[in-house]
This record gives C-alpha cells, sequence and structure tokens, in this order.
C-alpha cells in the first residue's frame, strides 16, 4: 500500500473519533438546550395559570367586598339581628335580599354557582343560585365554618370541598367546590350581622386554564393551601390528596408506573395555592426529535469533509516526499552501486536517511556546546583577570603615606591585605569559591580602601550559621560593596556603613547588600544592570554589576541573578539569588 493511501486512511481514522464526539456532544447539548427551552415555556404557560387562578379569585373577592358596601342589604341585617320579625315579614325581608342579589346581576356571573347570607338571629337565609338549594343546610355544621367566623370579617378562601348548599339524591353526586367566605359586621356598632359564602365550581376554574387535549398524556393538578385536589383533568382524583408533599416551585422529575414525568410547579404567593403540571418525558422529547436528524447531517457533513480533506493533505505531503525518496534512492545506488528497486514504502529510505542526518547533528552540537563552554570560561578569566593598575598605584602611594605618618603596623596590616587581594585574583581560574572565602576577600578589600577614606568605611557582615561552606561566585560581593562606596559615599563625610547579610530560603542563598548613602535614580538602576560598563576608573576590579549578573546566569541559570531597591537620600539594597550548593573541593580543583 502506498504512503499516500496509509496517509489518507490513518487521517480518516483519526478523524472518525472528533467526528463521533462531536456528534454526540452536539446530539447532548443541544438535546438538553432544546429540552431545557421546552420545559421553560412549559413553566411560563403554568405561571400563566396560576396568575390567571389568582386574577379569578381576585375578583370573586372584590364581588364579596361589593356586597358588603350594599347600605340596603346591610339594613335588612341589622334590623334582622336588633328585632325578632315575624315569620311574614321574614319572608319579606327575604324576598327583597333575593330581588337584591338578582338585580346586580351575580346569577349571570358564570364563575359563581351560590351566593348565600346567612343572617346571625333569622333561622332563614338569603341565596342567589343557579341549583336547587338544600332547605336543611346548616352552615354552622361546616368544619371549616370555625375558619372563617375566627377571622373577624377578613376574606377566607376554603379549599375544595362538597357543595353541601345545593341539593343532591346523594353525598356521592355532591358537586365539589371551594368557598370565599367572610363574616358579616354591622358598619354602626361593629356586631356580627351574619355569614356570606361564595361556592365556585371546581369546573368552573377551568376558564383559568386552556382546554386540554383529549389523547394528552399530560397531568393537571390545581391544588389548595392543604395539598388537595382542587381540579384535574384526572377527574377521580379531585377533591382528594395529592400524592406528593413539599412540592417546590420550578422544574422536577419523578416516576409514576415506572414511568418518567417532568413535575413543572407554579406556586400562588397570596393564596397558597399550587399548578402543577406532570409531562410524560416521551412526549417532550417528541417535540425534539429534529436533533438526531440535525445530527446525523452534521456527521455525515463532517466525514465528506474529512475525506475530501485527508486525500488533499495526503496529496500535498506525499508529492514531495515521494519526490525525496527517489532522489535519496538514486544518491543509495550511486553510493553503494547496487540497484535498489522502487518500492512503495518509501518512508523506510527516508528513516535511514534522517538518522543518518540526526547524527551527524548530534556531532555538531556537542562540538559547538564545547565551543561555547571554552569560550565562556574564557571570557570569565579575562572578566575576573582584569585588576586596575592606577588602583594599586594609589594603594601603595597611600602604603608609603601611612608609613612616614604611623609607622609600620599599619603599614603591614596594608600590605598583607593587598598581597591576599592580588594573589586571590591572579591565582587559578576557579569560578567558585566558598562564601567564607568571599568574606575574607572582602575584609581585606575594606581594609585597603579604608585607607583612603581614613576608616570611614564600616562593613558589618551577618551570615547563617552553615553557609560558610556554601559555594558562591568569585568576585560577587565585592563589585557590588565597591558600588555602594563610589556611588552611595563619594561625596559625604560622615561614616559610611554597608550592611551585608546572608541567609538561605529554601534551596536558594539570598545576599543582601545595603548601604546608607545617598541612593540611585530608577535610571541609574536600569543603567547599573542593562549597561555594560566599569564601576569607576579607579576601581580594583573592572566588573560591573551588569557583569556580576550575567556571570551569575551564565553559571547558575537564567532564573538567578541582580535585584536593586533604593530610595535616593536614604538607602541603597542589593538583593542577590543564587543556589544553595555545598563547596566541593575536587570540583573546584578539576
Amino acid at each position: 500500500m502506498s504512503l499516500r493511501k496509509k496517509l489518507t486512511l490513518s487521517m480518516l481514522m483519526i478523524a472518525v473519533i472528533p467526528v463521533m464526539v462531536l456528534g454526540g456532544f452536539y446530539y447532548q447539548y443541544f438535546s438538553g438546550v432544546l429540552l431545557s427551552n421546552v420545559q421553560q415555556q412549559e413553566l411560563q404557560n403554568n405561571s400563566q395559570i396560576i396568575y390567571s387562578v389568582d386574577n379569578f379569585f381576585n375578583s370573586i373577592f372584590t364581588i364579596s367586598d361589593s356586597l358588603l358596601m350594599n347600605e340596603e342589604l346591610m339594613d335588612i341585617l341589622q334590623k334582622s339581628y336588633e328585632e325578632q320579625s315575624s315569620p311574614i315579614e321574614g319572608y319579606r325581608d327575604k324576598a327583597q335580599v333575593d330581588k337584591l342579589l338578582y338585580k346586580d346581576g351575580y346569577y349571570l356571573d358564570g364563575r359563581i354557582e351560590t351566593i348565600a347570607i346567612f343572617p346571625r338571629n333569622n333561622s332563614m337565609f338569603y341565596y342567589c343560585t343557579k341549583e336547587d338549594i338544600n332547605p336543611s343546610y346548616d352552615i354552622h355544621a361546616e368544619e371549616w365554618y370555625e375558619k372563617i367566623a375566627s377571622k373577624e370579617g377578613a376574606k377566607v378562601l376554603v379549599g375544595v370541598h362538597q357543595n353541601r348548599l345545593v341539593y343532591a339524591f346523594s353525598d356521592a353526586a355532591r358537586p365539589y367546590c371551594v368557598t370565599v367566605g367572610r363574616s358579616i359586621y354591622s358598619p354602626y356598632d361593629s356586631q356580627l350581622l351574619g355569614t356570606m359564602l361564595i361556592n365556585i365550581n371546581v369546573h368552573d376554574l377551568q376558564t383559568c386554564w386552556p382546554a386540554f387535549k383529549e389523547d394528552s398524556q399530560e397531568r393537571f393538578y390545581l391544588l389548595d393551601d392543604e395539598n388537595n385536589v382542587v381540579f384535574s383533568n384526572l377527574t377521580e382524583e379531585i377533591g382528594g390528596k395529592f400524592f406528593q408533599d413539599g412540592l417546590e416551585d420550578g422544574i422536577s422529575s419523578c416516576r409514576i408506573d415506572g414511568k418518567l414525568y417532568d413535575t413543572i410547579v407554579s406556586g400562588s404567593k397570596s393564596l397558597g395555592w399550587k399548578s402543577v403540571k406532570m409531562i410524560p418525558r416521551s412526549q417532550l422529547d417528541q417535540e425534539i426529535t429534529v436533533v438526531p436528524y440535525m445530527t446525523l447531517l452534521l456527521m455525515l457533513i463532517l466525514t465528506v469533509l474529512a475525506v475530501l480533506v485527508s486525500i488533499f493533505i495526503s496529496k500535498i505531503f506525499t508529492r514531495p516526499l515521494q519526490e525525496l525518496y527517489v532522489k535519496l534512492l538514486r544518491f543509495e545506488e550511486e553510493k553503494s552501486g547496487i540497484p535498489l528497486p522502487e518500492n512503495q514504502v518509501e518512508i523506510k529510505g527516508l528513516s535511514r536517511s534522517y538518522q543518518h542526518m540526526i547524527n551527524e547533528i548530534n556531532a555538531l552540537t556537542i562540538k559547538n556546546y564545547e565551543t561555547q563552554i571554552q569560550l565562556r570560561r574564557a571570557e570569565l578569566m579575562a572578566l575576573q583577570s582584569q585588576i586596575n593598575p592606577h588602583f594599586i598605584y594609589n594603594t601603595l602611594n597611600s602604603i608609603k603615606w601611612m608609613a612616614d605618618v604611623q609607622g609600620s603596623k599599619r603599614m603591614v596590616t596594608a600590605l598583607d591585605s593587598l598581597i591576599k587581594l592580588m594573589q586571590f585574583s591572579s591565582k587559578n581560574s576557579r569560578e567558585v569559591i566558598r562564601i567564607q572565602d568571599e568574606i575574607d576577600l572582602i575584609r581585606d578589600y575594606i581594609n585597603l580602601i579604608n585607607l583612603k577614606y581614613f576608616d570611614r568605611i564600616f562593613v558589618d557582615v551577618h551570615v547563617e550559621p552553615g553557609l560558610e561552606n556554601c559555594e558562591t561566585l568569585k568576585f560577587l560581593l565585592q563589585p557590588i560593596v565597591e558600588n555602594s562606596i563610589y556611588h552611595g559615599f563619594s561625596s559625604m563625610v560622615r561614616q559610611c556603613t554597608v550592611q551585608i547579610n546572608i541567609t538561605r530560603k529554601e534551596d536558594r542563598i539570598l545576599y543582601e547588600v545595603i548601604d546608607n548613602g545617598k541612593g540611585m535614580s530608577k535610571e541609574k538602576i536600569r543603567q547599573a544592570l542593562e549597561e555594560d560598563h566599569p564601576l569607576n576608573s579607579h576601581s580594583f576590579n573592572k566588573i560591573g554589576l551588569y557583569n556580576v549578573n550575567k556571570r551569575i546566569q551564565y553559571i547558575f541559570g537564567e532564573e538567578y541573578g541582580i535585584q536593586i531597591d533604593s530610595e535616593p537620600g536614604k538607602y541603597t539594597r542589593v538583593i542577590v539569588e543564587i543556589p544553595a550548593r555545598i563547596y566541593k573541593e575536587e570540583m573546584a580543583n578539576a
């Protein structure tokens, strides 16, 4: 099989997995999105139902208010309360109240099944109804009567119950209703005059929601504040307890007879009632049947694109490889003198030549690396060997002056320090030394520099115990201290203090050099770290902070180096970070 065919098939096989994953993701994502949209739409519709129920009962509450504000009705009830009327007069009052109720057209309101008013001191009651009345009805026998009486005239919505006020052949045949009830009090002396009931047949509540399809598998429930079923499209469940407690507003799921339903709940804050719609998940899935077809179409399109792209890419990549293979094959024939067959497995020849090229590159890389190491070492040696003869001249003149003025003791000390510095600078080319050796170097340097500054330079060194034998870079501290002296104290006559703290932080050694000099501006800090120039023309060692920073990075890596913090007129703090390593003598002598 040719390389082109292998590459095409390989790319197709590789593309199959992303296509399948993308198809699955597309199906899951958009199915979820569409399902969520359908659920949210159903929740919105359900919320509209409970909103309509609220409006329905608010209008009934308004009717009850209008009745209580009817002066004629109040006068009759007041009269019935204060006087014992004769039967004839009682029937006359009843006729007047009935006429009043019918005159206002309450019987024409399709939502109201019965309006009944029960005077406190009269065995008769007044009513407006579409149904035949049960003349033996006793409101005080209702279990919810005390609830109405205890509210002292406030509107009370009684949940679903059988309407015993209307006539029925049996209790089983009595219709279910909900009742708006309230006590009636005298507007003159606040005496209880009677009780008002407005009964609504539960089936008349259907005006609050759209009609259900006959073949619909949905379940709808309107629940009162005690979780009783006020209405349901399953008529046999009206008047009973709902099978599930603790319903919360929103969307949830449950199983009924092994069938998964999405339960959508919307509650009324004013009534405490709930509208519950239970929709089979299979029914919702039917509304998003377009997703599988869209997914298959997408996967088909992606597969066709993958085929076309694979053929195109394989043709582009294999053409130069084929040409290169032929050239390598001819080269091998000329080199060996043996004709080689042109087969279709051209990658073997390319692999062989590639391996030869890699071997040559590795050899050149190693050689180049060794050259760079040698150049870097030569550079470091050159940096370390730059001693300013002018400094030595000035030092010797100072020693001569000391000999004339003070005698030989100070001169011996100065000469000893100078000899140590010159020996330390010129002896072997080691790149790293012990921290203790670097500290000794600094002290010898201060002994000499104080010849010029008349012992006004004071250096205080604090080393964390155990760090003396750790390795450090040769001439690391001396250029930093020299920088502090020449730039921080050049124009000062007071005692100049340089504090050196050497501590360990995890796997690093921190050098902190602090002086109380005149400080540095941000521009001078930048120049010190970015520009390659010596500190001073009279410096002991012409290695500036820039070169010290570069040497640290050469030896230890780019993550180490120098940081400078300064405030003009107050201080300069130089922080150096190098790795914490124990000094090994054998490596130093290598």
